[in-house]
């Protein structure tokens, strides 16, 4: 891979990781910190992909493992929460994505990686299923879990 496919991936990609990063972690800085650990992988794995969708794929599989790791080292530790800098001016809107934000901590992490990857990228359940190297079925039982649980903890 040259310097410059490097480059593009990581303009490519990496708002994604971190947003995926940031669903699992609640804190930026470990974020920042995720993400990068995710792109030396991938610079020194010295794996070809056949296409891009393999390369997001593989990508995104090594930050879930990643964010993994992290909460088994740090799950007794304190984490500090950073609020969104987007400008909303409905005070409702504001309360009602805190409480969702709030929602998706108490899941276990493999509900909050389906959501996210359905949700918020827009996967398929067959294509969640294909990353996460689970069946089509599971994804859509723990879809329907991570919903019943969500609604349970916003009421």
């Amino acid at each position: 891979m040259t310097d410059e496919e490097f480059i593009s991936d990581v303009e490519r990609y990496k708002n994604m990781l971190f947003r995926l990063a940031y669903s699992n972690t609640g804190d930026s800085s470990v974020c920042d910190d995720i993400v990068q650990e995710v792109f030396l992988k991938y610079l020194n794995c010295g794996k070809h992909f056949p296409d891009d969708d393999s390369k997001k794929f593989w990508l995104i599989r090594v930050t879930i493992n990643k964010c993994r790791d992290h909460t088994r080292l740090f799950r007794n530790t304190h984490r500090t929460e950073h609020e969104d800098n987007t400008a909303i001016t409905s005070d409702n809107v504001i309360d009602d994505r805190i409480a969702l934000r709030e929602a998706l901590k108490k899941l276990p992490q493999k509900y909050r990686d389906v959501i996210f990857l359905h949700y918020y990228e827009g996967y398929s359940a067959a294509q969640i299923g294909s990353m996460l190297k689970i069946s089509t079925s599971a994804v859509t039982s723990r879809l329907q879990r991570a919903r019943e649980a969500l609604k349970k903890y916003l009421e």
